[in-house]
């Protein structure tokens, strides 16, 4: 609950922190874009939890879910929309990783890497950021 709740507020300070911003170089109106969101570890062979925006806008939850993972959808969004994702690890060591990046029409757009016993990578994205 603890790390959806994390989630969920860096989510809406960034998509408010993004609604102020004024960048006429990005196009407001709606676009389809091909959203891939890639989790990996070189310590862990599985994330206890992960969580993501999916495709319809909503959030999908998973458990112990195997390492390396993809997931790949197509989403309409516009400017100020966001994409976040969360990976954490549970019980590792001082040296356990946990990678996770977000990818728009096969360009990366996003990466975090989180360390420790306890790691979490949350890269959160904002279209037109």
């Amino acid at each position: 609950m603890k790390r959806l709740t994390y989630l969920l507020l860096s989510s809406l300070f960034l998509v408010t922190a993004a609604g102020c911003s004024k960048d006429d170089a990005t196009p407001a109106g709606p676009r389809e874009y091909q959203v891939e969101y890639r989790i990996s570890s070189t310590t862990a062979p599985l994330s206890d939890y992960l969580s993501y925006d999916n495709e319809s806008g909503g959030t999908t939850t998973l458990s112990n879910v195997p390492l390396p993972a993809t997931y790949r959808f197509k989403r309409t969004m516009k400017q100020g929309d966001h994409l976040s994702l969360l990976a954490s690890l549970d019980g590792g060591t001082a040296a356990s990783e946990i990678t996770a990046a977000i990818l728009l029409d096969g360009r990366e757009v996003k990466k975090e890497t989180g360390r420790g016993a306890d790691a979490q990578a949350v890269p959160v994205y904002v279209i037109g950021q």
